[in-house]
């Protein structure tokens, strides 16, 4: 084609055709990215959820760490056992104890007995 035979017409005409292609590929362009950017949408929301997820895991775990494990569970078991022991030895002396006093109540209230006599 030469210029003389290049009319306006005919320009339009390749305008317009080479505006419908690129229509028609940024209409497909946007059929099949669309999904795919809802999805990414998707996976970004899930990836702050995951995030937090995690943060709550690892409060958990260091709670976790600082909870007593069995051996911790056990000293405090044999501990426990050996001041029930100690409390039981305790009782006994506190019994003979109470006996002791009993006796010295007895002899100190003879005694008051005897000396209010001489007084009267």
């Amino acid at each position: 084609m030469t210029p003389e035979e290049i009319t306006l017409q005919g320009m339009i005409v390749v305008a317009a055709g080479i505006s419908t292609v690129v229509n028609m590929m940024l209409l497909l362009w946007n059929l099949f990215s669309g999904p795919s950017r809802k999805n990414g949408a998707r996976l970004d929301s899930f990836g702050a959820a995951m995030d937090e997820v995690v943060l709550r895991v690892a409060a958990i775990e260091q709670t976790q760490r600082a909870l007593p494990d069995k051996d911790d569970i056990h000293e405090l078991d044999i501990a426990m056992t050996k001041l029930g022991g100690e409390l039981a030895t305790m009782t006994e002396k506190l019994a003979g104890v109470t006996q002791i006093m009993s006796r010295l109540e007895a002899t100190v209230s003879r005694h008051e007995d005897h000396l209010l006599k001489l007084k009267s």
